[in-house]
């Protein structure tokens, strides 16, 4: 019975090492840079190499975020990345056509990075910068976390088994942060939230130090705030999430 009970546990030890090693990644690189005449895409992002559910979920999401930031036309419907590329080069002559005096190059870099990975989830971030004329380009950041078990992409609403006390901890330590007393509205200090209610970003992710709230700008602030991040520790928080977090060095 025991030398069964240790062969069972073993068998358990190495298959929960080799989920731990089915996940790889390289980076997929593109550059339009030594394209002249045309707009300046740069691409760096984490690509999931072995072959898995979570690998091609991580990998077909990746392509989809890429492809919606570089698509100018909502009426534009692609599957690849190439195509892309192309759809935006269309768009950016139609416009130097139109308005034959700007010449401003179009510029469109998505960088992306695994900021935390353990046996249950992934996280990747995704640092993107457009500029297709005007003043100023804009910056924004992609927050993407993924169950290693299930292979899926988790929506924000499933990270959290106590939503309701997760909120309140969240808008607690935001008011904290950027100096807003508990007892006045959520916009007095000149925040944009709608309807004068707190609310949680559209990007949360795990990160090696606590759970990250990221308001891209223009999402609850103005162009001169930027972007708003809040870090909420694992050890006041875990209690409220689906998976735990683990602080890593």
């Amino acid at each position: 019975m025991n030398n069964k009970f240790f062969l069972y546990f073993f068998i358990i030890v190495l298959i929960g090492c080799n989920n731990k090693k089915e996940i790889s990644f390289e980076t997929l690189k593109i550059s339009t840079e030594k394209e002249v005449n045309k707009p300046l895409v740069v691409i760096n992002v984490p690509k999931a190499i072995k072959k898995s559910k979570v690998s091609e979920t991580i990998n077909k999401t990746i392509k989809d975020k890429i492809i919606s930031l570089l698509i100018f036309d909502d009426e534009v419907v692609v599957d690849n990345i190439d195509d892309a590329i192309s759809s935006l080069n269309d768009e950016f002559l139609s416009v130097k056509e139109k308005l034959p005096g700007d010449a401003t190059r179009w510029e469109a870099t998505i960088n992306g990075k695994v900021i935390y990975e353990t046996d249950k989830i992934i996280t990747i971030d995704l640092e993107t910068y457009e500029f297709t004329g005007g003043a100023h380009g804009y910056e924004s950041s992609i927050l993407l976390n993924f169950d290693v078990v299930k292979g899926e992409l988790i929506p924000n609403e499933e990270l959290f088994s106590s939503k309701e006390e997760f909120y309140n901890i969240a808008e607690s330590t935001f008011r904290l942060q950027e100096k807003i007393p508990a007892n006045v509205p959520i916009n007095d200090t000149g925040f944009m939230f709608e309807e004068e209610v707190f609310t949680l970003p559209n990007n949360i992710g795990y990160t090696k130090k606590g759970l990250k709230l990221l308001y891209n700008t223009y999402e609850v602030g103005s162009y001169a705030d930027g972007q708003i991040e809040v870090l909420l520790p694992y050890a006041e928080i875990n209690k409220m999430l689906v998976v735990k977090g683990e602080k890593q060095e």
